[in-house]
């Protein structure tokens, strides 16, 4: 928090430098006007980190403190995987899945301070976690090939936003030799989430649409398809949905002075509408680092 302050009157301070620099051709050096400036973001991150300090120890957020414990922030990159499911409420047989590949992508979250159980190293935890995602690859899996995917470029899409409460308890190993600062953690955890999801996509793993699903196995059997077989043989349908809806993940985690590691699964269900659900399957490694408020 403190060298975001600080960041953020630097900017402040040598916008307005240039400016003065431009304007003062003549009269004091560059140098000197140089020297002034860096004494005014000093003095300004002075009065700031104060001002923070003093909130920070106020009876307001003591409380907050107390009720929910510290607040950080958790910044980073992940490589993730996602694949959204169409399913088919009545079977729970897919329709088509969109698969997002894997792509390195920014996280962010805020989390409340790990609380222990007594002097045991089972704990919990509880925050918020913001997403956006996008798929431009549909996966080919006709039910009676097993195993064996496809991926092809349709020109199809998902997107989707994802906003959710995560609490979650976990067991920490090293809590207690001696090394609070270095830890690893095997964890489940739950969502409650609000999503958006839209896109397009063809209706690829339908048995009962016997063109279309012919062409898929044809794919699978390793024969060259074109993307405008699909188009041709395939029912398109577009998808634009708002949902609650919940999810589990279990996960394994590094913790080293704030700095995570982490490995993770992940299963979403969103509400069903018309007749179909969309269930989203996440894999993801994430580098992070936690920043105290």
């Amino acid at each position: 928090m403190r060298f975001l302050i600080h960041v953020l009157i630097t900017a402040f301070t040598m916008s307005s430098f240039a400016k003065d620099t431009a304007d003062n051709s003549q009269g004091e050096s560059w140098f000197d006007s140089w020297k002034q400036r860096m004494k005014e973001v000093e003095t300004s991150y002075e009065e700031c980190e104060v001002l923070y300090e003093e909130v920070r120890n106020s009876e307001c957020a003591k409380k907050i403190n107390q009720l929910f414990g510290e607040l950080y922030f958790t910044v980073g990159v992940s490589f993730t995987e996602r694949q959204l499911k169409f399913k088919n409420v009545d079977t729970n047989d897919d329709t088509f899945i969109l698969s997002s590949g894997y792509k390195p992508r920014p996280i962010f979250s805020a989390t409340f301070a790990d609380r222990f159980i007594g002097s045991s190293n089972w704990g919990y935890g509880w925050g918020f976690e913001y997403f956006d995602d996008y798929a431009f690859e549909q996966i080919i899996r006709p039910d009676d090939s097993g195993s064996q995917t496809q991926r092809i470029d349709l020109g199809t899409y998902s997107s989707m936003s994802v906003i959710a409460v995560s609490p979650n308890v976990f067991y920490a190993y090293g809590r207690n030799d001696a090394t609070p600062q270095r830890f690893l953690k095997v964890g489940l955890g739950g969502h409650l989430l609000y999503s958006s999801v839209r896109g397009q996509a063809y209706i690829t793993e339908d048995p009962e649409d016997t063109d279309c699903y012919a062409v898929s196995d044809r794919l699978i059997r390793g024969e060259a398809v074109s993307a405008s077989e699909f188009q041709n043989n395939c029912e398109r349908v577009a998808f634009d949905d708002g949902s609650f809806g919940a999810g589990v993940q279990f996960y394994l985690q590094a913790d080293w002075r704030r700095w995570q590691l982490a490995l993770s699964a992940s299963v979403f269900n969103h509400r069903s509408t018309d007749g179909y659900r969309f269930s989203t399957e996440e894999l993801a490694l994430t580098f992070s680092r936690k920043i105290r408020f």
